[in-house]
């Protein structure tokens, strides 16, 4: 006759709560090819590169977030680890992150780095991101229900679309587009973009998909209230968050506070923060937001917040159902 011991049936309970609180990719209990604390450059058969970086604390027995990030076109890996700080301990000392490098199609223009989504890119960077989270997670002990997207311009507008992607928006579990560069190549002619009122093309296959989106108001580049720009239609960004909220079922208007010391910044927050567009002040451009001087803001335009703040904070309280 079956029996259970009081002992055995405790662990068992306490085995499954901790397999429903994170799941262990095959990299766990592996030594990884890095120390922690430590960058290492890693190339796909294919040529495509990307660099991970382990933080301090990396326990191969313990599954570990992980934080993909995507560099803004005519840029590259290292552009993108000096400007958004996610491995300065002062903002993250517990996950990895992958940055990821995008390519340069036009071989008249060779530093021309593009990300899929953009008007001139041909690359499959959706395929392109699967291959490298397989990857990673083989080698590394990564929690899969705790993966993050973030990027800047392209890199930001690559990150909508994942968010969008029927197979990686059920894979990543949060978004974090920084002034993201959102073109709509289906509408190539500019008397048909209408910014405040162009449909998002998405197929995500969930809902309840979180988003944090930043962006200025004095971005020249990717204007906040739309654009037509390089053969391909912009959307207001206001407007590209509402329909992430619709998607999102949520309905209303958002809740909107100040952010303090800032030049007319607002947080507008749908379903208490599910989706949230950073409105960075009406001094901020084409940046990353910083208080301090960074590659984009050059020491002007500061922003009275740093956005890697937030999207850790952001990131720590998400994870896949």
């Amino acid at each position: 006759m079956f029996s259970l011991s009081l002992a055995s049936l405790t662990l068992s309970l306490v085995t499954g709560s901790l397999a429903l609180r994170c799941r262990k990719t095959t990299g766990c209990g592996q030594t990884p090819s890095m120390a922690p604390g430590d960058f290492k450059n890693f190339t796909m058969a294919d040529g495509r590169e990307y660099r991970v970086w382990l933080p301090g604390n990396y326990d191969s027995g313990k599954p570990t977030p992980l934080i993909l990030s995507y560099h803004g076109a005519n840029r590259d890996i290292d552009h993108q680890v000096d400007l958004d700080q996610l491995t300065n301990p002062l903002f993250n000392k517990d996950h990895i992150l992958v940055y990821m490098q995008g390519t340069a199609d036009d071989p008249t223009r060779p530093d021309h780095t593009t990300w899929e989504g953009a008007p001139d890119c041909k690359s499959d960077d959706i395929k392109f991101t699967n291959e490298v989270l397989d990857a990673v997670t083989q080698d590394l002990c990564v929690d899969e229900k705790r993966i993050f997207a973030t990027g800047k311009s392209q890199g930001g507008g690559f990150v909508g679309r994942l968010a969008c992607d029927s197979g990686l928006s059920s894979r990543i579990a949060a978004f974090a587009p920084v002034s993201g560069a959102y073109y709509i190549k289906e509408i190539d002619v500019e008397s048909e973009c209408h910014p405040e009122t162009v449909v998002v093309p998405c197929s995500a296959s969930r809902k309840n998909v979180p988003i944090l989106a930043f962006h200025g108001g004095a971005d020249d580049t990717i204007r906040y209230h739309g654009d037509f720009r390089s053969g391909a239609c912009l959307p207001d960004v206001s407007s590209w968050a509402r329909q992430w909220a619709l998607r999102d079922g949520l309905r209303g208007t958002p809740a909107n506070s100040s952010i303090p010391e800032s030049e007319n910044g607002v947080s507008m927050r749908y379903g208490g923060g599910l989706v949230t567009l950073v409105y960075d002040g009406d001094n901020v451009g084409h940046d990353w937001p910083s208080k301090t001087e960074n590659d984009d803001n050059e020491g002007v335009g500061l922003a009275a917040f740093n956005a890697s703040t937030r999207i850790m904070e952001f990131f720590r309280g998400q994870k896949l159902p």
